[in-house]
């Protein structure tokens, strides 16, 4: 239940913001568009986040470091920990 409501409420404001009207009618497209790709990588970019801090397996310097990547860039960052820290952890589990 609680992430039905979590869904709908991020639905609900992707609309609000994607159907701003200016006052001749005209719907901007380009500044919503962009601000909705932002939140995406931002949410993307946090579970993340909260995904290196409750691994087990590492030092918290490297939790530190994989944070600050992250941060810092945050589109080649979570590229960069799909693709390196999570396939550690894949190799774990096999």
């Amino acid at each position: 239940m609680h992430t039905s409501l979590c869904i709908a409420i991020i639905l609900t404001f992707i609309q609000s913001i994607l159907s701003a009207h200016v006052e001749d009618n005209r719907i901007i497209i380009g500044s919503s568009v962009g601000g909705v790709f932002g939140l995406i990588i931002l949410i993307l970019d946090l579970i993340a986040i909260f995904e290196v801090l409750k691994s087990g397996g590492r030092s918290m310097c490297s939790k530190l470091i994989w944070i600050l990547i992250i941060i810092f860039f945050p589109i080649g960052g979570l590229i960069l920990y799909c693709l390196c820290a999570r396939s550690r952890k894949a190799d774990e589990i096999v």
